[in-house]
């Protein structure tokens, strides 16, 4: 970075500091400003602290005669690193750039990482530990749990926040931080936006829009690698904001809910194309379910089931020779479920007949034993009709011939 460069950057640090600007949207306008995002993050953050609390020197004073933690030999470092849980290593990595090297260094994978969005928390879970962010009655703090050595009790202890800002930008800042160290690896991630939340306690519109667009700002920046990916919301557009920004071809299984009329938008997506399963609430009526046909399985949990539907199973999706299993359920008392001949399809009776209809215009299909064989193949598809409570599902599974216990090989749904 050249001088003038350096100086540029001071003056926007020091402007934004005045203004008691988040740090992380700070950072953000700087990096907007220069056109690219090679500014170091933690480099910036040290910095900006230094400012916003009135220190606009270069560097901090450091005594040379003492020791410091990062004189500790680099095995030391690693043994104390592995005893940490999440919030302390977020903080000891801004220690310094020597001590960042080794936390970020430093192997950390986790089966799972839930987040949670609400009016007043946000939560990182990973299971064994978490951190709340709270922002509630003038209080800033974070509530960190881990488990005890027995692996059953939970322990906890309240930190205050030190700088002065929304609890979900906190934790936004701190997702930005986890998920762009590469030997930090989630194999799992769940987004929860006010989940089980009672409608007089759902996070404000115009706060919710705020939380979107900082998350997608933040992926846009720290592009996001994972395997498997769920998100639940009751906004359509939030999964927009954060499918798009995932790395093509990372992403293995997907599951959506509420998404609405952004299904057509979302399948259009290159990470739609590249998955091998999902499971979505809800399909409209306009929709083209050959959308899913690209896909090993899928699940759909509530889809009017015509006859045109199930030609197109029939004629489509059987010859896709990537297809292994599928579940489409519809809810049996909403009588919205029409054959050919604009005839409700609610009942299971009726549901069985349509699919001996369609199925068995084909000599492949076998009524009686439900099988549709697969031409020139020692497999075929196992088609069952059944009910559950108030809906009907349709379950089709590829199944090797002579293979018994069919029906229970469903469980797994």
């Amino acid at each position: 970075m050249t001088g003038t460069e350096e100086t540029e950057n001071n003056t926007c640090m020091l402007y934004e500091a005045a203004n008691q600007t988040p740090v992380y949207e700070a950072y953000q306008k700087l990096c907007k400003f220069r056109g690219n995002c090679d500014i170091d993050y933690v480099d910036f953050e040290q910095k900006y602290y230094r400012f916003y609390h009135g220190n606009s020197e270069s560097e901090a004073t450091k005594s040379s005669s003492s020791k410091t933690f990062s004189d500790l030999p680099i095995d030391i470092l690693k043994l104390v690193i592995d005893d940490l849980v999440l919030a302390d290593k977020l903080s000891l990595r801004k220690v310094s750039k020597s001590i960042r090297s080794v936390v970020d260094g430093h192997k950390f994978e986790s089966r799972f990482v839930y987040i949670y969005l609400e009016a007043n928390v946000s939560s990182i879970d990973l299971g064994e530990n978490d951190i709340d962010y709270y922002g509630e009655n003038g209080e800033s703090s974070y509530k960190i749990m881990t488990m005890d050595s027995d692996g059953y009790t939970r322990k906890y202890k309240v930190k205050p926040r030190i700088i002065e800002e929304e609890h979900w930008e906190s934790m936004i800042r701190d997702l930005s931080t986890i998920f762009g160290i590469p030997n930090w690896k989630f194999d799992q991630i769940f987004w929860f936006f006010d989940a089980d939340v009672d409608d007089d306690k759902l996070t404000p519109p115009d706060i919710r829009q705020k939380q979107i667009q900082s998350i997608e700002n933040m992926l846009k920046t720290t592009p996001l690698r994972v395997r498997n990916m769920s998100i639940f919301s009751k906004e359509p557009t939030t999964t927009m904001a954060i499918l798009p920004n995932l790395i093509p071809g990372s992403l293995e299984h997907l599951g959506l809910d509420n998404v609405g009329a952004k299904l057509k938008e979302i399948v259009e997506l290159e990470q739609w194309k590249g998955l091998k399963s999902a499971s979505v609430d809800t399909v409209p009526d306009s929709f083209s379910i050959e959308h899913f046909f690209h896909l090993e399985s899928f699940t759909i949990y509530q889809i009017r089931i015509s006859e045109d539907r199930l030609v197109k199973i029939r004629d489509i999706l059987f010859k896709s020779t990537n297809f292994s299993r599928c579940t489409l359920t519809f809810k049996s008392e909403d009588n919205v479920n029409i054959d050919e001949n604009r005839e409700w399809i609610s009942t299971l009776r009726e549901l069985i007949i349509a699919v001996n209809r369609v199925m068995g215009a084909h000599p492949e299909y076998n009524a009686d034993t439900r099988c549709y064989s697969i031409p020139d193949s020692d497999e075929h598809f196992f088609v069952c009709s059944s009910e559950h409570h108030d809906s009907l599902e349709l379950k089709i599974k590829r199944v090797k011939n002579g293979q018994e216990d069919i029906e229970n090989s469903f469980e797994e749904y």
